[in-house]
């Protein structure tokens, strides 16, 4: 890894995240981090870099086990306790719906971090991601049944449940679930633009908790240094992680 400014070059991250937590944490003057992006945004890079200065973070299928659910049916004591242990977070269930409006109440003077890229390059990386867990190549063949039956990761039904909040949509007063929109191109892309909207504007008289940024595009971390109130000297390049 190559450290910018002051570090050393070629240094170990373990070295490297021993050196700067202590005055990354010290310089800490915010309740916690989360990062809120739709997965396949550049969330993993994310994790890394938060990891990297020295942030305690869940084990992400930890988290996904004890609180995704529990938010789906808006009960939020779980949460509370948890995240009460940690530093940031992110992925499921704070990469989906309206999660981070419960978080900025429940962990006041926190910093929100957007993760975003173009709409379509986000579609096809999405895509592609799940054609290789579900070990599928057309996407299109795939049933609610499938997704129901035959995709047990984590425990059974939860693939199905996030699924159903994709597809979900309100006609006339009620709540249906669309799946016959199960990987149609323009539903997801719509819902992506959709929820990435309504961050901005629930953060839009706050700006200061929020940080919009596409990891791919960046070269360094000096925005997420500035944003989190890491000294400058401790910038390093990006490390992309887990690219489709």
């Amino acid at each position: 890894m190559k450290i910018c400014a002051k570090l050393e070059p070629n240094m170990k991250p373990n070295e490297f995240t021993k050196i700067v937590k202590p005055r990354v944490i010290a310089n800490k003057n915010f309740n916690k981090i989360f990062c809120i992006g739709y997965n396949k945004t550049g969330t993993s890079t994310l994790e890394h870099v938060l990891r990297l200065y020295g942030y305690k973070m869940p084990i992400q299928e930890e988290q996904e086990i004890r609180l995704s659910n529990a938010t789906y049916y808006t009960s939020y004591e779980e949460m509370k306790g948890f995240c009460a242990n940690y530093d940031a977070f992110q992925d499921m269930p704070f990469s989906v719906g309206q999660t981070y409006v419960a978080a900025d109440a429940i962990f006041p003077n926190s910093k929100f971090i957007l993760t975003e890229r173009p709409a379509m390059a986000w579609y096809e990386s999405m895509c592609q991601f799940h054609k290789k867990i579900f070990d599928i190549e057309d996407l299109s063949e795939l049933t609610e049944k499938d997704i129901l039956e035959k995709f047990c990761y984590l425990y059974p039904g939860y693939s199905h449940s996030f699924k159903e909040r994709l597809l979900a949509y309100v006609e006339m007063g009620r709540v249906g679930i669309n799946w016959a929109k199960l990987y149609d191109r323009e539903w997801y892309i719509r819902t992506y633009k959709k929820r990435n909207d309504d961050i901005k504007l629930y953060f839009m008289k706050a700006p200061e908790k929020l940080l919009v940024i596409d990891v791919t595009q960046e070269q360094t971390t000096e925005r997420i240094c500035e944003f989190l109130n890491i000294p400058s000297e401790y910038r390093i390049n990006i490390p992309h992680i887990n690219k489709t």
